[in-house]
């Protein structure tokens, strides 16, 4: 068994070979992240060329690869090192200790003090692993795992951090009870959808809302306007401009929430999402049924007042032009109390779990 570092394109291909046969090979999950990892590879981001990134596989004795990952280091959160993209054979606790132990040699060189483990370089990214209803299909941009990826990570002592989402499986109505509350801020506010005309404003707009709201939420770290607008224009390759709604207050923004049909419905199990599902999203993406609510953010001083209801209000409203008929959550941190609220009031209840996991270095 030996631990190798991807450098040159026979690794690069074959670590990306190890993700599309395993999961071909369960086909119950849809691939999310196979397009990025390429794109990491072909050093095509902006976003990684602040990262240190480290593709790393373990390999047995015949050259197979038994376990997965691309360490990375973000000099913006200098506590961790992160394990991102991993992937794993069941029954090979050894090498996936392996691999941690080279995390955890990169981490004591960047001065780092502990390992997150399912963090994708940056939360807007991706966090977690799937940690219950293993017999559903991952929606988009969530992760899709077995249980035994878990077992690993708490077998090898690490710390878990939960993470949950929320489902509701009918829409109607599901807000009346706020319709008051709802008119106020209409009136009160003026809410906008993402205007691609405009897209420098939108997308610094979209930028300068993270960075305000989420400053304290665990794993982020401050994005620029260059990271954000790479990332919008890869999503408005599927989304509409009514995948985003800002609230201003006056002409300042004030909140945001993104939301985009569950793409995931197009593509099959055991599939690496791709462009042929944008072309499919063209002739078949009025058939999806689920929206999957990605994220809000609401200024601190505009939190009280029940802003991010009115632009979920927001959301639900576009829906006459589409033809889904359940919502998803993202995931939402267990430990944040005011999201988790939120979606307590506007849906049916917990959904899946997640899970992240740290390891303290040395």
């Amino acid at each position: 068994m030996q631990l190798k570092i991807v450098e040159g394109k026979k690794e690069k291909k074959q670590f990306l070979a190890f993700r599309q046969k395993k999961y071909k090979s369960e086909a119950r999950y849809i691939d999310n992240n196979y397009f990025m990892i390429e794109e990491i590879f072909g050093e095509k981001l902006h976003f990684t060329k602040g990262l240190k990134i480290t593709p790393v596989m373990v390999l047995d004795d015949n050259g197979n690869v038994m376990c997965e990952a691309v360490i990375a280091f973000a000099p913006l959160l200098p506590e961790y090192v992160q394990v991102c993209f991993f992937e794993a054979l069941e029954g090979c606790r050894d090498a996936v200790e392996l691999l941690l132990g080279h995390a955890d040699r990169l981490g004591r060189e960047y001065g780092c003090k502990r390992i997150v483990i399912g963090l994708a370089g940056h939360v807007n990214y991706g966090l977690g692993f799937l940690a219950s209803r293993y017999e559903k299909v991952n929606s988009f941009s969530s992760p899709g795992n077995a249980p035994y990826y878990n077992d690993y990570f708490v077998a090898l002592g690490c710390q878990t951090i939960n993470l949950n989402s929320y489902y509701a499986d009918t829409l109607d109505h599901k807000l009346d009870r706020y319709s008051a509350i709802i008119s106020k801020l209409r009136r009160k506010y003026e809410f906008r959808t993402f205007d691609k005309r405009q897209f420098e404003f939108y997308s610094k707009a979209y930028t300068d809302l993270n960075n305000a709201c989420f400053s304290e939420h665990r794993y982020y770290y401050h994005r620029d306007y260059e990271d954000d607008m790479e990332m919008l224009k890869e999503l408005f390759l599927f989304i509409n401009e009514d995948s985003v709604y800002f609230a201003f207050d006056g002409d300042r923004p004030v909140g945001f929430i993104l939301w985009y049909p569950d793409y995931n419905e197009l593509a099959k199990p055991g599939e690496s999402f791709g462009t042929k599902h944008f072309f499919l999203n063209k002739l078949k993406g009025k058939n999806i049924k689920t929206v999957k609510v990605m994220e809000w953010g609401v200024l601190d001083e505009y939190r009280g007042c029940g802003l991010p209801v009115a632009l979920v209000d927001c959301v639900y409203r576009t829906l006459s032009n589409y033809n889904c008929s359940f919502m998803e959550s993202s995931w939402i941190l267990e430990e944040n109390e005011d999201s988790t609220s939120i979606c307590e009031m506007i849906t049916d209840g917990l959904y899946k779990q997640y899970a992240v996991y740290e390891k303290e270095i040395g």
